[in-house]
């Protein structure tokens, strides 16, 4: 035979076994439905297989797709079969499978190879869905069988079983041959039995089999090796070698040998016992060339848990101390073979120099502690002077030379014998003085339990019990004796800690005294309930033996993350300094701006002591509950401060003062003679001079309460459109320091319409935040006073090129026209002597300093047929036709100016005929 032993980088890679199984090298654990966890790309589609192998699904037809398979289960229901987790395709021109008459593939190709056997039982295998076949060969090119139907068959060499796998490279094999046929890696694989109706799956390296319709195989599906050990390089199942070293003879002396022990979880659940045959097929070292060997010992179904299986195996070759790889294989009814996952096996050698009593600590996990010589002593606890100490739980035997394995979780043999040594006298004995009949040898004896005689309990606090413990380990080889070690240990009678706990109590405010307080310019007192306090952590003389006649609690405070979650407390006031001893504290002590804590005073003669809550001048507090700290301590996870330790009953109080705020009522009240709240600038004295700018709004608000200082600010995310474009472009500054607005000229005052000022109360800070006043802008001139229409103008000869001196025609309706600023001053007015509108003399250097674009006086007209010229009067420019034409020309006058443009329309009725 040509018997190929996988490469132990088979470890992380693919182990398959017969045609009904399914194998891996991933870690397992109980649950089939879990096997494949690590595989997260893949877990819906594996669940959907071991759900149809869980719930005897027949496979009705398949369908090769891009990228896999699709298959049809009998009922109906679909699964799409794909390699990786993106159903990876190969390159183009890829072999879905290779072999002497593998069709070449396009992209993605997937082909499923079917085996059966001919009339004489040799394996014949086709690439093409059936319609040629060619037998299997094997290295000498002769025919392989496969094993009879009724599962004999004479040729025991040729008998191969019924079984199909891939190998590691991607290799289709008849038991233990490998054909020439090999799978691209990157094509999912499938195989169909014929003989035995299954369909064998390949997923990444994971191997399923599926039952065809009408399948009659009865042999294992799953057979998956349950890991005993959290990581790979722990994982053994390992066999035991108990030695006595040479002494006075040439060699070691065998006296015991145990077993390996591994479990596995197999689908079926159950099957007939008598009907399956289990072996080691396939065993290999991974540091040494020998061939190395298991055998099956023993195995059975475990009565606890449902679809495991364990076994035990002897080992034969195996290198003491080296790693094996070995794969369980099940042979059902004589002809079907399954083959588990590879797993890790080891023989240990120990010398009986080794094997030791040991103290464990089995609370958590078992801590083993190794007692090295006989004559040695080990302290190995303490216990409840009324309660009792369990030898058993608490002294054990284990291997040494760095196993640390208890003899029990090894399954070697062993007995212990427990001995209270009780002289008839007071002795020292290892330094500890044993006193006679404290304690109870008979129950040691028979029992293994520790106690005090119930009548000198009391007596017996801090006394120590001495007890010899003997170990025999039971010899397997006949004529070799037992190994029988032993050592002393001393347990102290203790009176027992109290357990530590925590408790949370909050401080209550004394008669109609309340934690919401109102803002002032001066310090706080609130009184506590002290009674209360001194009752809640359990007496008085709590606070007064162990803190003092005066103390002092700065408060905390809890800071969460942005997930709300609690991750640590901060101190929230500052410590009261510079103040003289505390005992000499009264309720006067000074409290500075920006400090708070409690102080307990105790009282004098048989007066009430104290309990004050003391809040600094100026001390603004957002309502929080606070936590009063003398000290710290894990609660929860989270080092959190307590201001009372009870001592006598090992408590820690947790102390908060619930709700406290100190509530500031901010204010800010637009002063009466700037209510209207808009902005028209400014002039100098003597009117000469002009800025578009705004007062102080520091000045133009009455703030509360009267030390507040209120900030202001322009933010530019509140402004519309055209004044961010001014900030942007430093036409319009904001003082930080004097609170005023200032304009740059040119600016449009009808685009600004407004300004949002954000008001905050002390500093500009989003906690400080009070509201947003809106404030107008307008422009430094009023609108014109006194406009007029200019009525009817007759001219019987009108035509194209006709000229209206209208500024003329309005003396009488203008005289009193005029625009002028808003202290009063006029701009522009009707001058009766030239007869024209007028700009004033120092209005130019008032609101025209920008002569680029504040152009002044000017007349524009929209009405068809008419324009304005040069020396600003109207210009006929139609030929007007009919016996009499009428037109009302509008005209509008505007004032262009360095904050926009002031205007007027009116209106004059030109009528080509005589003036009636």
């Amino acid at each position: 035979m040509n018997k190929k032993f996988l490469n132990v980088i088979l470890f992380s890679a693919l182990m398959v076994g017969s045609a009904g199984t399914f194998v891996s090298c991933k870690d397992y654990d109980d649950d089939i439905n879990g096997l494949q966890e690590q595989i997260d790309a893949n877990k819906k589609q594996i669940d959907d297989i071991l759900a149809a192998i869980n719930g005897k699904k027949f496979i009705e037809s398949y369908t090769p797709v891009e990228g896999g398979y699709l298959l049809t289960f009998a009922g109906g229901e679909t699964l799409t079969i794909k390699n990786g987790a993106q159903g990876a395709q190969g390159e183009k021109g890829d072999q879905g499978l290779q072999g002497i008459q593998g069709p070449k593939g396009e992209t993605g190709a997937t082909i499923v190879p079917k085996f059966k056997v001919d009339a004489e039982n040799y394996w014949m295998i086709s690439v093409d869905e059936g319609e040629t076949y060619e037998y299997v060969l094997n290295d000498a090119g002769q025919k392989i069988k496969a094993k009879g139907a009724d599962g004999t068959n004479v040729d025991v060499e040729e008998v191969v079983g019924n079984y199909v796998k891939v190998d590691e490279e991607g290799y289709i094999c008849i038991g233990e041959y490998r054909t020439s046929f090999k799978y691209n890696v990157n094509i999912p694989s499938m195989i169909y039995n014929e003989k035995d109706g299954t369909m064998q799956v390949t997923i990444d390296g994971q191997s399923y089999t599926l039952l065809m319709e009408g399948s009659a195989f009865n042999g294992l599906q799953t057979i998956v090796y349950r890991k005993q050990a959290a990581d790979d390089n722990n994982d053994y199942a390992v066999a035991y070698q108990l030695y006595y070293p040479k002494d006075r003879t040439d060699t070691d002396t065998l006296f015991a040998a145990v077993p390996a022990k591994a479990s596995f979880k197999v689908y079926p659940s159950k099957f007939s016992k008598s009907d399956a045959e289990l072996f080691f097929s396939e065993t290999y070292q991974t540091r040494a060339a020998e061939l190395p060997k298991l055998s099956v010992l023993d195995w059975d179904f475990d009565k606890e848990q449902e679809g495991v299986i364990w076994v035990k195996m002897a080992p034969e070759n195996l290198v003491p101390n080296y790693h094996y790889a070995t794969s369980l294989d099940v042979k059902m009814y004589g002809q079907y073979v399954s083959a588990s996952d590879y797993f890790n096996v080891k023989s240990e050698r120990v010398s009986t120099r080794d094997i030791r009593n040991v103290r464990v600590n089995a609370e958590k996990e078992i801590k083993i502690s190794f007692f090295q010589n006989s004559q040695d002593t080990y302290n190995v606890g303490s216990f409840d002077y009324k309660a009792t100490y369990n030898l058993n739980d608490s002294i054990n035997a284990a291997l040494g030379n760095n196993l640390n394995v208890l003899l029990a979780d090894a399954n070697i043999q062993f007995e212990q014998k427990f001995e209270l040594i009780d002289e008839n006298a007071d002795m020292d004995l290892w330094g500890v003085t044993v006193k006679k009949g404290i304690f109870d040898a008979e129950k040691v004896a028979k029992e293994g339990i520790l106690a005090v005689k119930e009548e000198l309990q009391p007596s017996a606090i801090d006394e120590y019990a001495v007890v010899k413990v003997t170990t025999t380990v039971k010899s397997q080889v006949k004529d070799v004796h037992d190994l029988v070690i032993y050592n002393y240990v001393l347990v102290q009678a203790k009176r027992p800690e109290v357990e530590q706990s925590v408790e949370t109590i909050q401080l209550s405010p004394l008669g109609d005294a309340t934690f919401n307080l109102g803002y002032k310019t001066s310090r706080q007192i609130v009184k506590l309930d002290v009674r209360a306090f001194e009752t809640a952590i359990g007496g008085r003389d709590i606070l007064t033996r162990y803190l003092g006649s005066s103390i002092v609690w700065p408060l905390y405070k809890a800071v969460y993350n942005e997930s709300k979650e609690l991750v640590e407390y901060e101190q929230a006031f500052d410590r009261p300094t510079n103040r003289p001893n505390r005992e000499t504290w009264s309720i006067n002590v000074p409290v500075n701006a920006g400090e708070a804590f409690v102080w307990f005073k105790k009282a004098q003669g048989n007066a009430t002591d104290s309990l004050f809550l003391f809040i600094g001048p100026k001390t603004k507090v957002e309502k929080n509950t606070f936590y009063l700290r003398h000290g710290g301590i894990m609660h929860n996870g989270i080092y959190t401060p307590y201001a009372v330790e009870n001592q006598f009953d090992n408590k820690y109080f947790i102390t908060t003062i619930n709700d406290l705020a100190v509530t500031r009522s901010f204010d800010a009240t637009v002063k009466e003679e700037y209510s209207a709240q808009t902005i028209i600038g400014k002039w100098n004295a003597d009117k000469t001079q002009y800025t578009l700018e705004s007062n102080s709004f520091a000045d133009m608000y009455i703030i509360k309460p009267a030390d507040a200082v209120a900030k202001y600010d322009l933010d530019p995310n509140k402004q519309n459109a055209y004044v961010k474009e001014l900030m942007k472009n430093g036409q319009l500054t904001f003082n930080n320091n004097t609170y005023t607005v200032k304009f740059e000229p040119s600016v449009d005052v009808a685009k600004v319409k407004e300004l949002k000022i954000d008001i905050y109360d002390t500093e500009i800070h989003k906690d400080n935040f009070y509201r947003t006043d809106t404030w107008t802008v307008k422009s430094p001139l009023q609108d014109f006073k006194n406009t007029a229409n200019l009525g009817k103008h007759y001219d019987p000869t009108l035509a194209n090129g006709t000229v209206i001196k209208f500024q003329e025609l309005a003396a009488t309706a203008w005289k009193n026209l005029k625009l002028e600023d808003y202290i009063a001053q006029t701009v522009v007015s009707y001058n009766a002597t030239s007869k024209k509108l007028v700009e004033a003399t120092n209005a130019k250097g008032l609101y025209r300093t920008k002569e680029t674009t504040s152009t002044g006086l000017k007349f524009t007209t929209n009405t068809e047929g008419w324009t304005i010229n040069e020396n600003n009067e109207l210009v006929c420019n139609i030929d007007p036709t009919g016996t009499v034409y009428t037109k009302t020309v509008t005209v509008t006058v505007s004032y262009k100016h360095d904050w926009g443009t002031t205007s007027f329309n009116f209106t004059i009725e030109v009528i080509r005929d005589v003036k009636p």
